[in-house]
């Protein structure tokens, strides 16, 4: 059995569309990261970083069918890795297709999610008074969207002819770019791109998990502190 501990987030997303389509079953945690659920047990000890998401597999089986000790693993491009190797799928079919489509998983996780996490923090939770840092990072979200484009206009997917765990792991990051006002008909290539991975059922379905579970209101002054004000003070006593 597998237990994803999950948040509502892009990178929440990322594991429960690949999760989707897989067509693994899995047990659903929600972790409350509003109210610091992240730095307490169990959930810190399975990811020390205490971000979501992390996930268990319960007795999985090897290569022989002999079950094997539990796997505990968390960073999102970890888990998508983990659960391609598994299944055998979205990593296309040889070791070349792999390492072309592992090669824009690391992209993504370290270009266009630090930076869309960091618009979306400037954008919707910043006081006034933070253009410049608005605008830098809202640039750079735009020159990302480029380089996606600029592949795309070579393959049809970003790892090459398949579609693989580096499409999953970017799609989440593109569903706020209405909000960032950034239009994506400038965009041809990566707007065919989206428009036809929103048509997927099964990640359809990984977006809408964990919909009752997403805020209506803005953070209150509590949240904001558990969320904007994190330093080594959560680790203490640990």
């Amino acid at each position: 059995m597998l237990e994803l501990y999950f948040a509502p987030t892009p990178n929440g997303w990322k594991t429960t569309i690949m999760l989707e389509e897989c067509g693994l079953d899995y047990q659903l945690k929600l972790v409350n990261i509003g109210s610091g659920e992240q730095f307490k047990e169990p959930f810190l000890s399975l990811s020390p970083n205490a971000r979501i998401p992390a996930l268990i597999d319960r007795q999985p089986k090897d290569d022989h069918g002999r079950v094997v000790p539990d796997v505990e693993l968390f960073e999102s491009g970890s888990i998508l890795t983990y659960l391609a190797e598994k299944t055998g799928l979205f990593i296309g079919k040889s070791r070349a297709d792999f390492h072309r489509a592992n090669q824009w998983l690391h992209w993504q996780m370290a270009n266009l999610g630090p930076i869309g996490g960091q618009v979306s923090h400037f954008i919707n939770y910043a006081p006034d008074g933070n253009d410049y840092s608005k605008q830098r990072y809202l640039n750079e979200y735009d020159r990302l969207l480029a380089v996606m484009n600029y592949q795309l206009q070579k393959t049809p997917y970003l790892g090459g002819e398949y579609y693989s765990i580096a499409d999953i792991a970017c799609f989440p990051w593109l569903l706020p770019y209405k909000n960032y006002g950034i239009p994506l008909t400038q965009f041809t290539h990566l707007k065919g791109w989206y428009d036809e991975l929103k048509q997927r059922p099964a990640l359809r379905r990984g977006v809408d998990v964990g919909k009752e579970w997403r805020p209506e209101n803005p953070p209150d002054a509590s949240m904001r502190k558990v969320l904007f004000n994190q330093n080594s003070d959560q680790y203490k006593d640990k």
